[in-house]
C-alpha cells in the first residue's frame, strides 16, 4: 500500500491525492494552503517555505503538481530525456518521497512521544486522583463508623434515659396519688372539724336557750305585775304572741320590756349570765 502524503502544513494536515504545490525543498502542500500562503504566486517577490522558511526565488521552485495524472501524461512527461536525466529526475523523485517518509515517521513519532507524555501525565494524575479518593473514602468510612458508634452510644443513652422516664413517671404517678389522698384526708379532717364546731356551737346554744328559758320561768313566778295600763297594755301584747312559758312553741324566747328576745337576740343582762 503506498505512502498517502499530507500537508506539511502543520495546521493543516490534510491528505494529498489529486493536487498540491510542491517545493524544490522536499516539501508539499494543498492548494488552499498554497494560495493563502503565497506559494502559486508568480509575481510574488520573494517566495518562502511555510514549512522550513528557504527563500522561493527561481519561477521553478514551487510548481503546482497532478498526484494521480493519467496515462497520456506519465507518457510523455519523460519521454524524449536522456536516460541521465530520467534516473535523475526518477532520484529526486525518490529522494522527495523518502524525506515526506522521513518526515511523517518523524512527526508520527513525535506525536506518539507527545501522547505517551500526556497519557503517562494524565495516568499520574489518575492515580494521584485515586489514591486521594482512596484517602478520603477511607476517611469517610472512619468518620462512618465514628458515627455508627457514637449513634449506638446515644441509642443506649437514650433508652437508658427511656428507661429513667418510665420510672420516673411512675413515681410521680404514685405521689400524686398518694398527695391526692392526703388532700382527701385532709379535707375530710376539715369538714370534720367544721362538722364538729357547728355540733358543738349548736350545743352551746341549745344549753344557752334551757338556761334562759330557766331564767324566765323564775322571772314570772317571783314577780308581780302592776296593775296598770301598761301592765294590761303588755298583758294583751302577750296574748298576742302567745305563750312564752317553758312548755310553749317560743321556748327559746324571753319579754322583756315589752320586748321579744331569743337566744340569738338575748338583752344584755341575760347574755351577761
Amino acid at each position: 500500500m503506498d505512502f498517502t502524503l499530507r500537508c506539511n502544513s502543520l495546521k493543516c494536515r490534510t491528505l494529498l491525492s489529486d493536487r498540491a504545490v510542491v517545493t524544490t525543498c522536499s516539501h508539499i502542500f494543498c492548494i488552499a494552503c498554497s494560495s493563502n500562503l503565497g506559494l502559486s504566486k508568480m509575481d510574488s517577490a520573494v517566495r518562502v517555505c511555510p514549512a522550513c522558511d528557504t527563500p522561493l526565488r527561481n519561477p521553478d521552485d514551487a510548481v503546482e503538481t497532478c498526484l494521480d495524472p493519467t496515462e497520456d501524461y506519465k507518457t510523455s512527461v519523460l519521454s524524449g530525456l536522456s536516460p541521465t536525466i530520467v534516473m535523475e529526475c526518477a532520484g529526486r523523485a525518490l529522494a522527495f518521497y523518502s524525506y515526506q517518509t522521513t518526515q511523517e515517521v518523524m512527526y508520527q513519532e513525535y506525536l506518539a512521544k507527545s501522547l505517551t507524555e500526556k497519557y503517562a501525565m494524565l495516568n499520574s494524575q489518575m492515580d494521584k486522583v485515586v489514591h486521594d479518593a482512596n484517602t478520603e473514602i477511607a476517611g469517610l468510612r472512619d468518620k462512618l463508623q465514628a458515627a455508627q458508634q457514637e449513634q449506638r452510644r446515644l441509642d443506649d443513652e437514650m433508652h437508658k434515659m427511656a428507661d429513667a422516664y418510665r420510672e420516673k413517671a411512675k413515681t410521680q404517678a404514685h405521689l400524686h396519688k398518694v398527695y391526692t389522698q392526703l388532700k382527701a384526708q385532709v379535707l375530710a379532717g376539715q369538714v370534720a372539724s367544721a362538722a364538729s364546731d357547728d355540733a358543738e356551737a349548736t350545743l352551746q346554744s341549745a344549753t344557752g336557750d334551757r338556761f334562759i328559758d330557766r331564767i324566765t320561768g323564775t322571772a314570772a313566778g317571783h314577780t308581780r305585775l302592776p296593775h296598770n295600763t301598761n301592765a294590761a297594755r303588755l298583758g294583751t301584747r302577750n296574748r298576742s304572741l302567745g305563750s312564752i312559758g317553758p312548755g310553749d312553741g317560743f321556748r327559746g324566747a324571753q319579754v322583756l320590756n315589752g320586748r321579744l328576745f331569743s337566744a340569738h337576740n338575748a338583752p344584755p343582762n341575760v347574755c351577761g349570765l
